[in-house]
């Protein structure tokens, strides 16, 4: 069963989805709701475990050179609990560079950083052969997003408003951002590393908590966090449970655009899929689109699908169907977003904090 929020309760969590780096008395500012209110509610959503803020790190900023979306669908004999008797399973969910994973038992969708293509075929070939060996494969597909050709947009705060209806006009409408990291950025001390995998592992923590996981004096700390929020190489998400504020389905789409498509042509198809659903993200470069909505109801997305399909199919914008897998919430048996141990991996940190 969804929980019930109040209409105070629903204008916090979009708060925290639309501004997530805000203070409290900042983002009672931004929506209207008193600073007392706003921390009863962040308090029932931990006990809820309904949303958690993230401070999500750059893939340039920490050595990653693309990130690749793998979809795959499996054979009706591999649910879950099949695969996961595998070798495989654990070295492909649990790798410390596939930061995402969303899996059925019929589908997972998982979103995996690498510092090359070669790394990526290195490590995931033979976990994906293992699979095939196994019979439990019907189709793999893999999609690179390499980050500096992909634009990149985070639309909880538009799922939020989307779901409840809440009609908001603070709504970012600004296109996706690339990643402009400094050289200076990318040019880590050995404290930058340590501090930097603090943050993205302990994004509640205060500094001095921080301090005293890191053996770094509390006034480093703050500085360098401000540094990495001000830099680009930290960012602040909101990653919100769907399931329990009633969303029913969760889409994941790949779509191929026509070659030359010019950047107007590419907001055009990304606009279009924003109007599906209840946009979550999307990463877009060049000549494709991958990204996630919700809905609520099947036959309506389907509708809406096949309607902006035909649209930009006339338009000579498309010329295939998108790709796409429809997760319903409550059928998720995995559900995995963890940046911590790719940043780690990626910056060859041996301390552990």
């Amino acid at each position: 069963m969804p929980l019930k929020l109040t209409s105070k309760e629903k204008l916090v969590l979009y708060g925290l989805a639309r501004y997530p780096g805000l203070s409290d008395i900042d983002l009672a500012s931004k929506i209207g709701v008193d600073r007392s209110t706003i921390f009863k509610s962040k308090r029932k959503f931990r006990e809820w475990e309904m949303v958690q803020l993230l401070n999500v790190p750059s893939g340039t900023g920490v050595g990653a050179e693309m990130m690749t979306a793998v979809f795959a669908s499996y054979n009706p004999n591999a649910p879950v609990e099949a695969r996961n008797k595998k070798l495989g399973f654990k070295e492909w969910v649990n790798h410390p560079h596939c930061v995402f994973h969303s899996a059925t038992d019929s589908d997972s969708v998982s979103m995996v950083y690498s510092k090359s293509f070669t790394d990526f075929k290195r490590v995931f070939d033979p976990v994906m052969d293992d699979y095939k060996d196994a019979g439990f494969l019907e189709d793999i597909r893999c999609c690179h997003y390499p980050f500096s050709l992909t634009r990149v947009s985070w639309d909880s705060a538009l799922a939020v408003d989307n779901t409840f209806s809440l009609s908001r006009n603070d709504l970012l409408a600004e296109p996706p951002h690339e990643e402009e990291i400094s050289e200076d950025s990318v040019k880590l001390t050995e404290k930058d590393k340590l501090a930097l995998h603090a943050f993205v592992k302990y994004p509640a923590l205060s500094d001095l908590e921080l301090s005293r996981r890191t053996g770094i004096s509390r006034p480093t700390i703050s500085g360098k966090r401000n540094k990495f929020f001000a830099s680009g190489l930290l960012s602040r998400q909101a990653n919100v449970n769907w399931k329990k504020i009633g969303c029913e389905l969760m889409i994941f789409y790949h779509i191929n655009v026509r070659p030359k498509a010019t950047q107007e042509d590419m907001m055009r198809v990304y606009s279009s899929f924003r109007k599906i659903g209840a946009a979550v993200y999307s990463y877009i470069q060049p000549g494709e689109i991958f990204g996630s909505f919700l809905s609520q109801c099947y036959v309506e997305m389907k509708e809406r699908m096949d309607h902006e399909v035909k649209t930009l199919s006339e338009a000579g914008l498309i010329a295939e169907r998108p790709n796409y897998v429809i997760m319903p919430l409550r059928e998720l048996k995995v559900r995995k977003i963890d940046y911590a141990p790719m940043v780690k991996s990626m910056l060859d940190i041996e301390t552990e904090i």
